[in-house]
């Protein structure tokens, strides 16, 4: 018994031809294909995939007996999509993992781009597209009936949710979960469907000023861990997903992975974090997710008698795009364990270290060979002395923007872009007394420096880590 379509070639290659016979074009036959890889398929993302011949490929598609027409998208019926990706991938290898990328990418970057429904639709697109993870089967079924929503708790349902919060761990869960849930309500979210809540996902942020975080035994460790290891710095944050339950199936159950997944994948992608966590009791079952995704087990605890672990990552050391690059890579062709240590950037820098760095670093942006051994190398600001210039000199030009940021830029420009002879001359091309021009140097470097921390620690989203 085969264990995948693409292992039956001839009984693809006739339900390949029946459904193929009347593709007008090329670019037709593309959105099926996206049609078969993707979720839900939107006009947006044909655009994407076919270009200008979107409106067009969205008509013919909506015609098809195969495809069903949803107020979101389009989806072709189970057998169909199966018959398709399979094929699809055999005989265009090359095309397949284009497509797929591009398909990731339009995802991704519309996550970041929107919010609400829209936002956790394209997070159970994107969710879906990890055909190769251990919840496959979960997304599946969940496709197959019909997805649900994942939507902010109501207030009247907390006494329900802790219910399911107790059955799927115990009393001492429970009454914790009734304390966060209290605290900081905006952070439970639900899986609903037509017949109600049918699970439940709540997310820990840290520090959060709550006695809560010593008093729960199982953040307590994690943020332990988090001051012995790798500390926060001044701005940074701690996500914790630290409940996931469903009615029916406990940490195990499939709207209980829906929600936890959907909500992970926009903090993950959204959120200025530096390191994120989950933890369960159900090892077993969860293990084997977090090891595809490159988590590792790094904190224990015990709660009423039940050992709990927590799955890590230090989002500092290997950002949020590089992380996203590495789990499309697994998407594609599978893949499991952690980055690869090659792969890490270097333990954070401190605040002060940070700040010491940039100054060291501006005298040498004419020459950017020079800052070959500066320390900001291996932070978001670059890990190539070239890219690193460029993050510098991008945050020089856009103080302009600040108020009297302008004056700033300019000295910045005369002392260390197009520096003068000296900082006295500097002063007298800019027209200013020394003591004046020495000032104004001191607001511009710490006004640049705090540009970049932002930057560094997240709260800023100036550019991307590229890898160099």
């Amino acid at each position: 018994m085969p264990e995948t379509l693409a292992e039956v070639p001839d009984l693809i290659n006739v339900l390949l031809e029946s459904l193929l016979r009347d593709a007008p074009s090329e670019a037709h036959t593309a959105g099926l294909a996206t049609c078969a890889m993707a979720w839900l398929t939107t006009e947006d993302l044909l655009r994407e995939t076919v270009g200008d011949a979107a409106p067009d490929v969205w008509a013919w598609l909506r015609r098809r007996p195969f495809i069903v027409s949803r107020p979101t998208g389009l989806s072709p019926h189970d057998l169909t999509r199966e018959v398709l990706d399979a094929e699809f991938e055999r005989r265009f290898p090359a095309r397949y993992r284009s497509l797929h990328r591009t398909i990731h990418d339009h995802v991704l970057a519309g996550i970041r781009a929107t919010g609400g429904t829209d936002r956790q639709l394209l997070a159970q697109h994107l969710a879906y597209l990890h055909l190769r993870s251990p919840l496959t089967a979960a997304y599946h079924s969940l496709r197959a009936q019909g997805s649900a929503a994942v939507t902010p708790a109501r207030p009247e349902e907390h006494g329900q949710l802790v219910s399911m919060v107790e059955r799927a761990f115990d009393g001492a869960s429970a009454q914790l979960a009734e304390r966060w849930f209290a605290e900081a309500p905006e952070h439970l979210n639900v899986a609903r469907t037509e017949e109600g809540v049918a699970g439940l996902v709540y997310h820990v942020f840290c520090p959060s000023g709550s006695a809560l975080e010593q008093q729960d035994p199982v953040v307590r460790a994690v943020l332990d861990h988090v001051a012995r290891t790798a500390p926060l710095r001044p701005g940074e944050r701690v996500e914790i997903g630290r409940f996931l339950a469903g009615m029916h199936e406990r940490q195990r159950d499939r709207y209980a992975v829906l929600a936890g997944s959907v909500t992970s994948i926009i903090n993950w992608s959204t959120e200025p974090l530096a390191w994120s966590f989950a933890v369960f009791s159900d090892t077993g079952y969860w293990a084997p997710f977090f090891d595809y995704l490159g988590f590792r087990p790094l904190v224990t605890a015990e709660l009423d008698g039940q050992r709990y672990v927590g799955y890590g990552h230090d989002w500092r050391r290997f950002p949020a795009d590089r992380w996203f690059d590495l789990m499309f890579e697994r998407e594609h062709s599978g893949g499991t364990g952690p980055p690869p240590d090659s792969a890490l950037l270097p333990p954070p820098l401190g605040r002060a270290a940070f700040g010491a760095a940039v100054r060291s670093a501006l005298p040498h942006l004419g020459r950017p060979e020079r800052l070959a051994g500066n320390p900001l190398l291996g932070t978001v600001l670059g890990t190539e002395p070239v890219a690193l210039r460029a993050s510098l000199l991008a945050a020089v030009d856009r103080l302009a923007a600040e108020p009297k940021g302008e004056r700033l830029r300019a000295v910045l420009t005369r002392t260390f872009i197009r520096p003068a002879p000296s900082q006295e001359a500097a002063a007298e091309v800019l027209g200013l007394p020394f003591s004046t021009y020495r000032r104004h140097l001191a607001r511009a470097i710490e006004a640049v420096t705090e540009r970049l921390w932002a930057m560094e620690i997240g709260t800023l989203r100036d550019r991307r880590v590229d890898g160099g």
